[in-house]
């Protein structure tokens, strides 16, 4: 036992309690415990939702490994490759170059990687909600969208502004809604030129009842009460594609909307999608006792892992009480492999299921009673609180409720951008772009479609493809936009903000001579 290095992958509800029991269990033994993670803290992704919807501040739900993991050696950097043959890990160091570290037991608990690839144009319009980062940025957006819409002298753009769309019933996308839907409407009574109506949240699952993990009259509730604080919950319907107008459904329809959240989209980290080992839809198959299928030395477990729970011989489900579950089983089981004793199948009983619905009211199913309402969601902050990984966390989670309940939600918020960025935006066939008239905010350069630009109401002066770029001229006289531009095809463009396109543009002399010229050209053609 001696000597042994223990390196655990992912530093989430599994690979941390693992890291806790092993450093616990194995203090004053000669055993080093290495966790690799990508962030210096947990992130407790069932209260994200909270720091969304400003109910929390983010530093209550991201707790430093450092500090939690005495003993445990921490590393932020990304894992790069599993030689398993080798029993290394293959890592990026400090310098950006490769690094090795050798390895006696390894366990992989990775967790998913988001994927908003899986709907065409979710990964340029929509919000994911993975890490403390997202909450807080999609906190910030919709303080924007309702200061933007304060001051909106156009009804129906005001009502736009304020349209939010989630899309996912899970338990993420139920407890998402529930806080954006609060946050907009409790914090309306500071705003003037608001009303009630002008604020629309919409859900949208592709099942016919919400939160498929829970009992169907918890399920009908939830739908309920949803709804009766405000919430549009759309069932059965399948989002096809997302643009800057909002959510087309497979079906045909669409769901206009400025602001939209994506909760669902997974994948396996991208170190395991290297692995050739046993997998299950990208998860890692294991023994009962989570070693991966033919290794003696590799274990999985959480997300990334499918477990086979011997309570009722069924896989376990990807939730946070069993990922801990699994994390504390696994180092009792490599504690049995050093001491040379039979590992044990990993075995759960669970306690329940809970989902905050907002309006202070939440659904529960604790030890097979069903609870729903106020009292619930009393259980609900109670149970999570004490699940926080530390008393500090604890105390700031409960001195931010208790601020909430005496003075109401924070409405001041941070700007999550200091410069403008390049990015990308998707455009279905029919859109505009920009309209003429509109102020100059960006440059654009098509990468897949074309788009068609319009004097007037009808007159085309050109249609441009790949590698053609456009909205150039305002930028460049500082003027509002002399045209339209409307997506002819699906479009794929690169966004560049105004002030990176003016540095680009002034630092590269014959860039902007190109743009010049390519300016002149067009206007000559619109005469």
């Amino acid at each position: 036992m001696s000597g042994s290095r223990i390196v655990i992958v992912g530093g989430g509800f599994a690979g941390v309690k693992c890291a806790r029991v092993l450093s616990k269990s194995l203090r004053g033994q000669g055993c080093e415990i290495v966790i690799f993670n990508r962030e210096n803290h947990m992130v407790f992704h069932p209260m994200l939702a909270e720091v969304a919807g400003g109910s929390l501040n983010p530093d209550s739900v991201a707790a430093p490994l450092r500090q939690m993991l005495p003993g445990v050696r921490c590393r932020t950097e990304d894992v790069h490759d599993i030689n398993i043959n080798g029993k290394t890990v293959v890592y990026k160091s400090y310098d950006e170059r490769l690094a090795t570290l050798e390895y006696d037991q390894l366990v992989l608990a990775c967790g998913g990687d988001v994927n908003l690839t899986m709907v065409p144009g979710m990964a340029d319009h929509a919000f994911a909600m993975k890490t403390v980062g997202d909450a807080v940025a999609l906190r910030a957006h919709v303080m924007e969208q309702l200061e933007r819409a304060e001051v909106c002298e156009d009804n129906a753009l005001r009502r736009w502004f304020l349209s939010f769309i989630i899309v996912g019933g899970g338990y993420s996308g139920v407890e998402v809604a529930g806080e954006i839907n609060d946050l907009a409407r409790s914090s309306r009574r500071f705003f003037q030129n608001i009303a009630e109506d002008d604020i629309t949240v919409t859900l949208i699952h592709s099942r016919d009842q919400l939160l498929p993990e829970i009992g169907e009259k918890l399920r009908e509730f939830t739908a309920e009460k949803m709804r009766q604080s405000g919430v549009t919950v759309t069932l059965n319907a399948r989002a096809a594609l997302a643009t800057h107008k909002g959510i087309s459904l497979k079906d045909g329809s669409e769901i206009s909307g400025a602001t939209i959240v994506c909760t669902i989209g997974t994948q396996p980290a991208a170190v395991l999608q290297k692995l050739e080992v046993a997998k299950e839809r990208g998860r890692l198959k294991t023994q009962p006792d989570m070693r991966l299928l033919e290794q003696e030395n590799v274990w999985a477990i959480g997300d990334c892992a499918v477990v086979t729970n011997a309570h009722d011989d069924a896989p376990s489900p990807p939730t946070g009480q069993f990922a801990e579950r699994q994390g504390k089983q696994v180092a009792m089981n490599i504690i049995r492999v050093l001491r040379g004793e039979t590992t044990q199948p990993f075995r759960f009983k669970p306690v329940g299921q809970l989902c905050a619905i907002g309006g202070h009211k939440a659904v529960a199913e604790i030890m097979g009673i069903r609870l729903s309402g106020f009292v619930a969601w009393v259980l609900w902050r109670f149970i999570y609180l004490m699940k926080l990984p530390s008393w500090s966390r604890r105390f700031k989670a409960s001195f931010d409720w208790s601020w909430q309940l005496v003075f109401g939600r924070d409405l001041a918020h941070l700007k999550t951008d200091t410069t403008q960025r390049v990015s990308n935006a998707h455009y279905k066939a029919g859109d505009i772009i920009f309209a003429e008239g509109d102020p100059a905010t960006n440059f654009y350069v098509i990468e897949v479609g074309e788009v068609e630009v319009i004097k007037g109401e009808t007159n085309v002066l050109a249609t441009i493809g790949p590698g053609d770029f456009f909205g150039e001229m305002a930028l460049l006289n500082d003027n509002p936009r002399n045209a339209t531009v409307k997506a002819k095809t699906d479009v794929e463009v690169v966004v560049m903000g105004k002030h990176v396109f003016e540095q680009i543009s002034e630092s590269l002399k014959p860039l902007k001579e190109v743009l010049i010229r390519a300016a002149q050209q067009r206007a000559e053609t619109s005469k």
